[in-house]
């Protein structure tokens, strides 16, 4: 039941995401080239770990599609760079708000970013010629990273594989150094989410530091305080994130992506009991999104609270409808349903 529990906290994760990637405004010239060569070397990185066993056929598939389309986008010429509407984001934002609580059957830890997930993948995925061994992987990646330890993305990626294989304490330190080497890459931060402590090591809390004071530089840009709100709930802060996300929404009330991150950082701070201030960000949202799954199951779950059982049957019922077979979650929203096991707690 916790994974239907940590359904809302999926909107916040996705639209951070998709915030911390967002570029800036305007490009200045150079800046499209040195992007080009980062992604350029990413692909070589990638293509490596492919041959060297870190990483299966299907993770490296989508891993090279996305550098690939991110490579696509980028202008040709450097001189010559387009401003970039601020907004670009938004569109796609709102694609992800809607497909990822469909996917969250296997979720992990509050907060957790989109991860690219290779080890489990290497374990669900096509039988393969011989058995993908996930601790040889690591080793390998390690021993790489030992004779090349300013390869960023095998730190990043090596974080990846620690938390997915349940070490924390290393994927902390995999992330720092990861940090310390690019104090700028915001997808880091986001990885870093997945084993957020209290006291975050030093070049991670150089970012969220970072992150903090740029909202406070711009008070009035609402993509800084969604930065900012994610940033906070890095370092443990709910009820810091949830201000952040309320200053956003304040400032650009009319995004659904900013409300949902509004309505799941309050709902965060109380899950078993969702607070009015919750339950009224996500009235607002399901007004612009009638589909959104965050929002039917804790709608339905305040009105159980509420003593008002047929109304939470009908926020369920049109959930589960729009979980697809299959779906873990939607096996959790029929126990619900029929009474076998409870609305809310873990």
């Amino acid at each position: 039941m916790s994974a239907i529990i940590l359904v809302g906290l999926l909107s916040l994760v996705a639209v951070a995401c998709l915030v911390l990637r967002l570029p800036a405004p305007a490009a200045a010239a150079g800046t499209a080239g040195g992007r080009r060569a980062q992604i350029e070397d990413s692909l070589a990185e990638l293509a490596r770990a492919r041959a060297e066993g870190v990483i299966d056929a299907a993770s490296f598939d989508d891993e090279r599609q996305r550098l690939q389309a991110e490579l696509s986008q980028l202008p040709a010429d450097d001189d010559a760079v387009p401003a970039r509407p601020a907004r670009t984001w938004w569109p796609f934002a709102l694609a992800v708000l809607v497909l990822l609580p469909l996917a969250s059957g296997s979720l992990y830890l509050f907060l957790q970013g989109p991860f690219w997930q290779a080890l489990d993948a290497s374990r669900a995925g096509p039988a393969a010629t011989s058995p993908v061994d996930p601790a040889a992987m690591v080793a390998s990646l390690e021993a790489r990273l030992a004779a090349n330890g300013d390869d960023v993305e095998g730190w990043k990626r090596l974080g990846r594989s620690y938390v997915v294989l349940g070490r924390p304490d290393d994927a902390r330190r995999a992330y720092d150094r990861a940090a310390a080497l690019a104090p700028d890459d915001m997808a880091i931060l986001e990885g870093y989410a997945a084993v957020a402590e209290d006291a975050p090591p030093p070049a991670i809390a150089a970012m969220i530091e970072r992150l903090e004071q740029a909202a406070l530089a711009a008070p009035q840009d609402p993509a800084a305080w969604v930065r900012a709100g994610f940033a906070r709930a890095a370092r443990g802060d709910r009820a810091g994130a949830r201000d952040a996300y309320a200053r956003a929404h304040e400032l650009d009330p009319q995004r659904p992506e900013v409300l949902a991150a509004y309505a799941a950082s309050a709902y965060a701070l109380n899950p078993r009991a969702p607070s009015d201030e919750a339950v009224a960000a996500y009235r607002k949202l399901i007004a612009l999104q009638p589909d959104n799954a965050s929002a039917l199951w804790v709608l339905g779950q305040a009105a159980q609270l509420a003593g008002r059982p047929d109304e939470a049957r009908d926020y369920w019922q049109r959930l589960l409808e729009r979980l697809p077979e299959g779906e873990p979650l939607r096996a959790q929203v029929q126990r619900v349903l029929e009474g076998t096991a409870p609305p809310g707690g873990p």
